[in-house]
């Protein structure tokens, strides 16, 4: 008998849990475990799931034997398939990323990553792109990946397209040019399904999903201040490898360099601004270098990436 075709249906959702519990939270997590069981998926990345009895009673709700968390981070990957192994990117603050590695069946391993970056700060979210498509290149590099969470950059500005120039995917809620999810925070959309990019589009797109009140009452607030995605991951996705150097990614790199290099001469100057005010004008310096001296390291990353990746190869003879 032929054996199924390997597909994989995905979903991701910050969930905006509470690093302690308040009143409501049982009711609201009842109600989003009441929907994640209802979507089904083979697989899910949470983020904001402080706590580790959440994320079991979320992955539970989904029918996940398999559970990866990381409380520092407040992520979660939950699946059907068995674990492999797994890996974490810190990047300060509470943001970052966990990568799981599953087990596809007949030797094959595919990763599903959660991730979560700073919705606060432009300037530091470029770095922390930066370091996510480094992350997700070494640590996939040899296996299909799906990067699902809440990157915080809308999906139609220069950040988005930064990264996924820099990592070589394709955003699933994009057909043909077209956006098909619509907003998941507010008037944008900050959430992302993403894949490798090839030239052969993927047979289905990502929607939107948790889009109800939490409750039969219209009036009860959302499951989340997000809405999730959900996509359908075919069965080719599975043969899918980043590419080792993506089109676009030079320009990405130079064009992340200059814009960090212009966000350190902004704190440069603000730190030179504030030097001059009394106490709570040395604190706010002592801040403004602090971020002066964050950019240039994340700028010389740039800079150092973009000067290997455009050093031609040298023949092993010479």
């Amino acid at each position: 008998m032929k054996a199924a075709a390997f597909v994989l249906s995905v979903l991701t959702l910050n969930v905006a849990g509470p690093r302690r519990v308040h009143q409501g939270w049982q009711t609201r997590r009842e109600a989003l475990a009441a929907s994640i069981k209802a979507e089904n998926p083979g697989a899910a990345a949470f983020q904001e799931v402080w706590r580790p009895e959440d994320a079991e009673a979320l992955g539970a709700a989904a029918g996940h034997p398999a559970r990866a968390h990381e409380p520092s981070l407040g992520l979660a990957v939950t699946s059907r398939l068995p674990l492999l192994d797994r890996a974490t990117l810190d990047l300060g603050g509470g943001f970052g990323a966990l990568r799981a590695g599953l087990d596809a069946g007949g030797g094959r391993a595919a990763d599903v990553y959660s991730a979560r970056l700073d919705p606060s700060d432009a300037p530091r979210r470029v770095g922390q792109l930066l370091a996510l498509a480094d992350f997700v290149r070494a640590q996939s590099k040899d296996r299909a990946f799906v990067l699902l969470g809440d990157l915080a950059a809308a999906s139609d500005g220069k950040e988005a397209e930064l990264f996924l120039d820099l990592l070589g995917a394709r955003d699933l809620c994009v057909s043909h040019g077209d956006e098909m999810c619509g907003r998941t925070l507010e008037d944008r959309r900050v959430d992302y399904a993403l894949i490798p990019y090839s030239s052969r589009p993927p047979a289905e797109t990502a929607r939107a999903v948790f889009t109800g009140a939490r409750a039969e009452d219209d009036d009860a607030p959302p499951l989340s201040a997000h809405f999730g995605l959900a996509a359908r991951l075919e069965p080719r996705w599975l043969s899918s490898r980043p590419a080792a150097e993506p089109d676009g990614r030079l320009e990405a790199l130079a064009a992340a360099a200059d814009y960090l290099d212009a966000a350190r001469a902004d704190a440069d100057a603000r730190s030179r601004a504030s030097g001059w005010l009394p106490w709570r004008g040395a604190w706010a310096a002592r801040r403004a270098r602090a971020e002066a001296s964050r950019l240039a390291a994340d700028a010389e990353r740039a800079r150092t990436a973009l000067a290997r990746a455009a050093k031609p190869a040298v023949p092993a003879w010479e």
